[in-house]
């Protein structure tokens, strides 16, 4: 039991010279009990015969080590002869024992893939095996139970019109967390997630947040009955920083000398929420709206615009809604009138954050960080891998980081 090998012990131990950057220990194992168990339905099954097995363990005294053990087949009478389970190592994946595998998966949460792979002496695409088998476990293993609060969010992956769909739960026992993800953003993709999330849980879905693509919604409405819509505020700002950039081509367009120089290269500039911009960025904001009036009516209309989500009231936000239209009345802000009707098309769903104040800065934030994965794990081309990687990152509770408490557990 000095490994905590269940049903084995340690026989003997010799040091090895097959690595020459490495000091290596073969630990030989013999078996302490009778018995056996069928790796495929897990009854108790007679053996058949048996072979030596070698794996890799936990570096033990700073010695690579690898352990070297029986391994029967048995005759087990519901599934025929099969390969006998063991608590300590896989019946299928790469050849290392289970305490390596749980702190390579730990490891891989902080250090790249090549990295793990030099620490631990392994190959890094055996690293990779080694993770994506780990995440696979506990993506397929998670609890969906008590999720009554939704998000869907798009993503561009790669070049061209490439879409990934990702879902997660905003509200749930464990706080927020990103789902699943799906490959599209058209209403048939989105039916592998309504298949993993069971009809019966869809049913108990209560309100769900998304921007305002029509597809989403007709899925939700479809798979969840009775379901309250709410347009994401960071979307919906996004289309009004669209029609202020539109209203600042414009201007750009008919500027001629000095002000066409003021307004060269101030996108960002005008973009930025007025009191985050400082020092000479503030100077040449303050130029920018001086100069042209229908530039700075727009940017005060785009400052003022936040203030929708404050209501708690659907009254009174329908009422500083119209107040903020009126606003626009005598203007030729053209793009702003487009954008005043889009908002009157969705206004139900945007308003619906009056009654459900959920956590809209969840779902922008888990936009970034899939970003950040994707831009790391350039080149990947496992795209299962990827996408595994991306659920880990959003989700909380999975990304933390205990290596030797799973790692050095007698317990796989």
């Amino acid at each position: 039991m000095l490994l905590g090998f269940q049903g084995f012990r340690v026989a003997a131990a010799e040091e090895i010279a097959v690595m020459p950057a490495h000091s290596v220990l073969r630990v030989h194992l013999e078996r302490i009990t009778e018995g056996h168990v069928c790796g495929e339905c897990g009854q108790a099954a007679p053996g058949y015969d048996h072979t030596w097995q070698e794996v890799q363990h936990l570096t033990l005294w700073q010695h690579l080590t690898f352990v070297r053990f029986p391994r029967y087949r048995v005759d087990c009478a519901n599934c025929g002869v099969r390969t006998e389970a063991l608590d300590f190592v896989e019946i299928r994946g790469p050849r290392v024992t289970r305490h390596l595998a749980q702190l390579v998966s730990e490891l891989c949460k902080v250090m790249t893939n090549k990295a793990v792979g030099i620490l631990q002496a392994l190959n890094k695409h055996t690293v990779k095996d080694i993770d994506k088998q780990s995440m696979g476990k506990v993506q397929a293993g998670r609890a969906l139970d008590g999720l009554t609060v939704l998000g869907a969010d798009e993503i561009a992956v790669g070049r061209g019109q490439k879409y990934w769909t990702m879902l997660s739960a905003l509200e749930g026992p464990r706080g927020p967390e990103l789902l699943n993800i799906v490959v599209g953003r058209k209403e048939r993709s989105l039916k592998k997630f309504w298949k993993w999330f069971s009809a019966e849980r869809a049913k108990l879905v209560t309100h769900v947040v998304m921007d305002m693509w029509e597809p989403f919604r007709n899925s939700f409405l479809k798979h969840c009955p009775g379901i309250t819509i709410i347009y994401d505020k960071f979307h919906v700002i996004q289309h009004l920083m669209t029609a202020l950039n539109d209203v600042r081509k414009t201007e750009m367009s008919k500027a001629l000398g000095r002000f066409k120089k003021t307004l060269a290269g101030k996108k960002f500039v005008l973009l930025t929420r007025r009191a985050r911009v400082r020092g000479k960025a503030r100077e040449a904001l303050n130029d920018i709206l001086a100069a042209s009036p229908k530039l700075l009516k727009a940017h005060l209309l785009k400052e003022s615009f936040g203030h929708l989500w404050d209501y708690t009231y659907k009254g009174c936000a329908l009422r500083f809604w119209r107040a903020w239209k009126a606003e626009l009345k005598w203007s030729r802000l053209k793009p702003y009138h487009a954008f005043v009707r889009m908002v009157d098309a969705h206004l139900e769903g945007i308003l619906a954050y009056c009654d459900k104040k959920v956590s809209l800065g969840y779902v922008e934030r888990t936009n970034l960080t899939a970003k950040n994965v994707i831009r790391r794990a350039y080149g990947y081309g496992d795209k299962d891998y990827m996408k595994l990687k991306i659920i880990q990152a959003c989700t909380p509770w999975m990304v933390q980081f205990r290596p030797w408490a799973l790692a050095h557990s007698s317990v796989p």
